[in-house]
């Protein structure tokens, strides 16, 4: 369907349910087109391969009470539109009242102009096309002595997004997005000890793209990771890598600082704004204007324009420093920052990052390693911080000893164990180099002298 169909579809919706029901406050419509290649491996082999399209439409109409009915469906007709209004009003007139709501966004005179968020060469990518990237990722593998095997995935999208309300809002979009990884195994031949090594790439255009350098990287984390030793118990300085960095700083603060969190006090920064809460190398922003990023948007999901928001500035959080849509925003009486988000079409609006940035420092990697005479690498961890708490205790999965400014032998059934808050006050180092992955980007940052609790003891 072209723009004037979906137009047309949008206001006989608003005028159906103008009519319906005079306690009805206002009224969005959301309708997405979209279609998508998948292709994944398994066992260093192509297992899967999927081309698609979704076409589909959901409506939220909330009455003056705050009670609030959403319906959706994958039809985009008359008959279709009629019916959704229908269910939705019934689903509004059994909701419980929510006196919180106050209104959906207006309409806006003025969006940001953000650059390369669409490339019309993915969006008319076929799948034969697609397979060369995979194909690159199966052979860094087959061409390796001690990789064994390999899973991963290449997976494109193109979207067409349309947001219409009852308070004037009219707003469209069309974005592009492209994915790689790659999860690559490897067995050393004398002591048979295998490890796997993971990495991902997400773009907006294709040409971006570089399967061979993921693959690679995906297998050098492998091998760093081969022959894991025991160590004792120390209390020493602690360096994050980029995936470090997100898993202990850049995500639990992302969490931490949704609004919807915040208000129910599920969050370890309740009673922290406006307060120090970590040393002046922490510095975190919202940005959603970046040319070309995987997170920038020229406005989120309720049309509200997105912005470039400051978090924490040299270790202060922000009083401003929230992420808001619509509802968490007229809640807490204060403007939506444009961080509305939905998972497509069937969800309502929650609240999510755009490009959520931690600010590279002024030292090189190479000067923070010297300075170390011993100390841990951190590069991941499958366990994950009590946001309500901010307490961090869980298992190095991938790390490895830093002895006289080297990187040494990987870590075996090693822990540690910190609050958030004490982290982040103990930041004394933040790499000008730094690593994007997907919507967050980050460098290498040290902390010093935290207790690691080793399995030789």
């Amino acid at each position: 369907m072209d723009n004037s169909n979906i137009h047309s579809l949008a206001e006989y919706c608003l005028n159906l349910i103008e009519h319906k029901n005079s306690e009805i406050k206002c009224t969005d419509i959301f309708f997405e087109k979209s279609k998508y290649i998948n292709i994944e491996i398994e066992e260093n082999s192509i297992k899967n391969n999927e081309v698609g399209e979704d076409n589909g439409v959901s409506i939220r109409v909330i009455n003056k009470k705050g009670s609030l009915g959403f319906a959706y469906a994958n039809k985009l007709d008359r008959f279709t539109i009629e019916r959704l209004c229908k269910i939705a009003i019934k689903m509004m007139k059994v909701a419980t009242p929510d006196p919180d709501f106050k209104d959906l966004p207006g309409s806006f005179n003025n969006y940001p102009i953000v650059n390369g968020l669409f490339d019309k060469n993915l969006k008319n990518l076929e799948i034969e096309d697609s397979i060369k990237y995979v194909n690159d990722l199966i052979k860094v593998c087959e061409d390796d002595e001690i990789a064994i095997s390999q899973s991963g995935n290449f997976a494109s999208g193109y979207s067409k997004t349309y947001i219409f309300n009852s308070n004037g809002l009219y707003v469209s979009r069309k974005d592009t997005s492209c994915l790689i990884s790659s999860n690559i195994i490897v067995k050393d031949k004398l002591s048979k000890e295998t490890s796997s090594g993971y990495e991902r790439q997400v773009e907006r255009s294709l040409k971006n793209i570089d399967a061979i350098t993921i693959a690679n990287l995906a297998l050098e984390d492998a091998k760093r990771n081969l022959n894991r030793k025991k160590i004792r118990n120390m209390k020493v300085p602690v360096l994050l890598t980029p995936k470090g960095t997100i898993s202990l700083i850049l995500r639990p603060i992302a969490t931490a600082v949704n609004a919807e969190t915040f208000q129910y006090e599920r969050s370890f920064l309740v009673g922290k704004r406006g307060q120090n809460i970590g040393s002046e190398f922490l510095n975190i922003k919202d940005n959603g204007l970046i040319d070309g990023a995987a997170g920038s948007q020229i406005f989120d999901d309720e049309g509200v324009p997105c912005k470039n928001k400051k978090i924490i500035e040299e270790g202060n959080f922000l009083k401003t420093g929230l992420l808001h849509n619509s509802y968490t925003a007229g809640k807490d009486g204060v403007e939506s920052t444009g961080n509305a988000a939905r998972s497509s079409y069937v969800s309502i609006p929650s609240i999510g990052i755009t490009n959520f940035i931690m600010k590279p420092g002024d030292i090189s990697f190479e000067e923070i390693m010297k300075d170390i005479k011993e100390g841990i690498v951190l590069d991941y961890t499958g366990d994950s911080p009590n946001i309500s708490t901010g307490d961090f205790s869980g298992l190095i999965l991938h790390g490895n000893l830093i002895r006289n400014g080297e990187i040494k032998e990987p870590l075996n059934e090693t822990m540690i164990g910190i609050n958030l808050l004490d982290l982040f006050q103990k930041i004394n180092a933040v790499s000008k180099e730094y690593r994007v992955y997907g919507a967050f980007q980050a460098p290498y940052v040290k902390i010093k002298s935290v207790n690691i609790i080793g399995g030789a003891n």
